[in-house]
């Protein structure tokens, strides 16, 4: 991909609430989620939309 989109594509507040929600579980309970884990979701969320596009066929106009 030749030109980089700015747009987020995530909600920063719902990612750490769940983040924080998933936490829960564990032994060592979290309390804050850092400035890094946020980047790291963003370029997860868009590297699954760019595999998930490339593995479609080739004919159809609706992404499913």
């Amino acid at each position: 991909m030749s030109t980089r989109l700015k747009t987020r594509l995530i909600n920063r507040k719902q990612v750490k609430e769940f983040a924080l929600v998933v936490a829960q579980g564990r032994f060592h309970k979290f309390t804050r989620v850092g400035g890094e884990f946020f980047p790291k979701c963003e370029e997860s969320v868009k590297e699954f939309i760019r595999s998930y596009i490339n593995r479609l066929p080739s004919k159809g106009k609706t992404i499913t």
